[in-house]
């Protein structure tokens, strides 16, 4: 067994705050909030649409849904009648942009039987703790129409309050390309997804690999990307997980009937409709406070109808439209053990003191209790057996915030060896507790 499943057997079974149960059950009970941003924004040439918006204050969430609506201008204006690369990028950490929604625009969508408008909804809950205050956002589409047909793209943010069984909370970019050529020797793909050395924080728990990844260029070799069903991978240090970037369903698009090539399926997209980040639970292999090597490798190839190939420019029998290439980014989100605190209009705010987790667990004699305090403190740990009753507790001082670990070999309070079963552990700081289960083997 691997030791990040060792460590975190326990973690995701049981997370009791039992100060703050009666303020999680009001907050579930909220209304969502609603944050209008672009309206109606006239897109038809591509060049970055930037806007800054107030968000409410720093919330937990159980899901943030980002509504984006496309339409089409009024009369005599029309939509931009091609597919378009399209994405809403967020401002974030280090003055970065972090991409956070990808579609495609739809072909004509206002002929006879043509929808007009089409809408999406895209889960951007893991981006929750960089959504609040004054948020600036860049909306995006590869669209060169110009004149007076484009389109007009709405973005609303719900955001429903509740504990997520997840707390993200930092968020690191390893590659972003909007234009990664593929199966160019004379620039291979190696050259810009350089593997990237990321260090765990100390106080997460879990980590998600995302990847927005699309293919776009055709009449290459194998109709690269577009239309050819390639795998690509991802590599935390010596493990790897492939998939097949492909949309397989690309003819059951609500957002039809449209002219063009609509149904046909395509790598990783469909026109008109939202392009979902391919997501890897990483948590497994990676522990907090080490670092570890981030890749993104994918399938070798060779576009031998690629426009700088001299043996096929110069032939009458290969075409060559362009490159075949990617557009894609790649983030590594961090999560920790929630522990929400009620405030005074009744949010629920991240907590001070967080559950990192045991480890070992199962364990015998002893286990290391890792947990994180954003302020000094006195930390009280406690634990019980699984009647209920106290079998030791200690208090722990610190000077400063930080991560820290207490060892339990156990031992009752009398020193005496406990017998094998389910054991809770419980830290308070100040009026913040944290709790998780853990197993003592024979």
């Amino acid at each position: 067994m691997s030791r990040r499943v060792i460590a975190r057997v326990s973690v995701v079974t049981l997370v009791c705050v039992l100060l703050s149960v009666a303020a999680a059950a009001t907050a579930a009970q909220r209304d969502p909030v609603w944050v209008d941003t672009f309206r109606n924004e006239f897109i038809n040439w591509a060049s970055p649409h930037d806007g800054t918006f107030t968000f409410p204050e720093p919330a937990l969430y159980d899901r943030i849904i980002c509504h984006v609506t496309i339409a089409c201008p009024e009369a005599p204006a029309d939509c931009d009648p091609w597919d378009r690369f399209g994405n809403l990028r967020l401002l974030g950490p280090n003055d970065e942009y972090y991409e956070i929604v990808r579609f495609i625009t739809p072909y004509d969508i206002t002929f006879g039987g043509g929808p007009g408008t089409c809408a999406w909804e895209i889960d951007v809950t893991d981006y929750q703790f960089l959504l609040h205050g004054e948020v600036t956002l860049r909306l995006y589409i590869d669209s060169w129409i110009g004149g007076d047909d484009g389109w007009l793209l709405t973005i609303r943010f719900e955001m429903r309050p509740g504990v997520p069984e997840r707390e993200p909370f930092a968020v690191e970019k390893l590659w972003s390309t909007g234009g990664l050529i593929y199966g160019d020797p004379d620039n291979p793909e190696t050259d810009h997804l350089v593997p990237t050395p990321i260090t765990m924080p100390t106080q997460a728990t879990w980590a998600t690999f995302r990847t927005f990844a699309t293919g776009h260029g055709f009449l290459n070799t194998h109709n690269a990307a577009e239309f050819s069903y390639k795998w690509q991978q991802i590599l935390v240090d010596d493990n790897v997980v492939q998939h097949y970037l492909w949309r397989p369903d690309c003819e059951y698009n609500r957002c039809s009937p449209q002219l063009g090539t609509w149904e046909y399926d395509r790598a990783g997209w469909c026109p008109g409709d939202k392009a979902d980040p391919w997501d890897v639970d990483v948590s497994d292999w990676v522990s907090p406070g080490v670092e570890a090597i981030y890749g993104f490798e994918v399938q070798p190839y060779t576009n031998i109808c690629r426009p700088n190939n001299p043996d096929c420019v110069n032939s009458p029998t290969c075409e060559c439209p362009g490159h075949a290439y990617y557009r894609l980014e790649s983030q590594v989100i961090f999560y920790r053990v929630p522990n929400p605190t009620a405030v005074g209009d009744g949010r629920l705010v991240p907590g001070t003191l967080h559950l990192v987790g045991n480890y070992p667990n199962p364990f015998n004699p002893r286990t290391l209790i890792r947990y994180h305090i954003a302020q000094p403190g006195t930390v009280l740990v406690s634990i019980y057996n699984a009647e209920g009753a106290l079998v030791r507790t200690q208090q722990v001082d610190h000077a400063a915030a930080g991560q820290y670990s207490w060892s339990w070999s156990g031992r009752g309070q009398d020193g005496q060896m406990m017998p094998a079963g389910v054991y809770l552990y419980e830290l308070r700081h100040g009026d913040q507790r944290v709790s998780a289960k853990m197993l003592l083997l024979k």
